[in-house]
């Protein structure tokens, strides 16, 4: 069975030909927090840097030839087991996905509700889980649910409950029982989504998020995903600033237009 990357690549890869053309590749970048891939036709895609292991200077071996490839060579890096190679083809991804979503809005189901008030908590306090510390998320969780379990390999986030009352976790086994999981998009540059959602055997809503899941929704909807939100960069001269000068999510999603697809 295909992993969802390798569906999500094969998606991207397949209804591209739709496009009249595509555009050149202006940059590439692999900055601290986040990487990027940069059209020609002022289209950007974005993804989350994993940590680099590397004992030298020279983070990546093929440093200075991503930018001279076809944007859809560079897709295919989504399947690739170096991390660094990954989050490029991830940005590929989402670059071309955005504007194969562009020439086909009426494909997509684009949510007015905030993410947040799309989980079925109603009257209910449910078990939620997520994939990754989505630190502006914790408080509204907390008020709603009966328990939080966040699954993070982040080495500064100490596995065990913590005093605000939600559990810090490195095994996504302990995601089994819960309600609702949030995956974040930036967990396809470290993480396994097949896995996760393998896991997560109770959850009856199941949400990715982050600027990391600008890709096409339709294979993670068919694996019974609820919800994609995702970020398209509008000011790409702004959002390249802040993510090659280090910054993060909060120093470029100024910069872009945050949206919502639901599964049909």
């Amino acid at each position: 069975m295909s992993t969802l990357s390798e569906e999500i690549v094969e998606e991207v890869q397949k209804r591209s030909a739709s496009l009249e053309g595509l555009p050149g590749i202006r940059m590439v970048a692999i900055s601290l927090g986040y990487t990027f891939v940069e059209l020609d036709n002022g289209t950007m895609g974005v993804c989350f840097t994993p940590r680099s292991d590397s004992e030298s200077c020279a983070h990546y071996p093929r440093a200075g030839t991503l930018a001279k490839k076809h944007i859809l060579e560079l897709t295919k890096l989504m399947l690739s087991p170096h991390p660094l190679e990954k989050s490029v083809g991830i940005a590929a991804v989402n670059a071309v996905s955005q504007m194969i979503m562009d020439q086909e809005p009426d494909h997509y189901r684009f949510s007015e509700t905030d993410f947040l008030n799309l989980l079925p908590f109603g009257d209910q306090r449910l078990k939620v889980g997520m994939v990754g510390n989505i630190g502006p998320f914790v408080p509204f969780l907390l008020t709603h649910a009966s328990s939080l379990t966040i699954v993070d390999n982040n080495p500064t986030l100490y596995p065990g409950f913590q005093e605000n009352g939600y559990i810090i976790s490195r095994n996504i086994a302990d995601l089994a029982d819960v309600d609702v999981l949030i995956i974040t998009g930036s967990s396809a540059a470290v993480g396994d989504f097949d896995q996760v959602i393998a896991c997560a055997k109770s959850a009856r809503f199941i949400g990715v998020v982050g600027p990391s899941a600008g890709w096409l929704p339709d294979p993670a909807f068919r694996r019974g995903v609820h919800a994609v939100a995702a970020t398209k960069i509008i000011d790409v001269s702004g959002a390249r600033r802040a993510i090659l000068e280090g910054g993060g999510t909060p120093h470029f999603i100024a910069c872009g237009r945050k949206y919502t697809l639901t599964n049909q």
